[in-house]
């Protein structure tokens, strides 16, 4: 199997539920619209977990199993993007979202260097572990500290958020 069309192919099957992640984005849930592509990347991570190796013997399953990762992660970028421009106060929103955006970059770079580091490549299961434990504890702290944007002026999300730090804006 060439591991190359494989990706490429997953990629392309899941391009289009991009267009249903910005549907759900502007007219449904901003904070469940990044809570649910993260813990379905997550529930993928598990398939991997509990498949192991072997996953290279089941072509569907691989497909479906690297269809929803690739088009999750790429979503959550995207939508991050937005949530982040509408969620910090005016003052500091360019390094909010430069932050943020710094942040989910550098969690990819960080996968890799643990790869690097170990020096042979983990099985699927030790790097699907390696990386739905962070999507859950991501998905989890979003449903606590996350603030709905959907239907809201970016004014009023800043007098809140700064009314709960007790900040007035100058």
């Amino acid at each position: 199997m060439n591991f190359y069309r494989l990706l490429r192919n997953a990629a392309l099957i899941g391009f289009p539920l991009n267009f249903l992640v910005a549907w759900m984005y502007g007219f449904w849930s901003s904070k469940r619209t990044i809570i649910i592509p993260t813990l379905l990347t997550a529930a993928a991570m598990l398939g991997f977990i509990l498949a192991g190796n072997s996953i290279i013997q089941h072509p569907m399953w691989l497909y479906i199993l690297l269809i929803i990762p690739i088009w999750g992660i790429s979503s959550l970028i995207s939508v991050l993007s937005a949530y982040a421009a509408e969620i910090y106060p005016t003052s500091i929103r360019s390094r909010g979202s430069g932050g943020i955006a710094g942040f989910s970059k550098f969690g990819g770079v960080l996968v890799i260097a643990l790869v690097v580091v170990a020096i042979a490549p983990p099985s699927i299961a030790v790097s699907a572990l390696i990386g739905a434990g962070p999507l859950i504890f991501a998905a989890i702290a979003i449903g606590f500290f996350g603030v709905e944007t959907r239907k809201r002026q970016l004014e009023e999300i800043t007098a809140e958020q700064l009314g709960n730090l007790n900040i007035h804006p100058v």
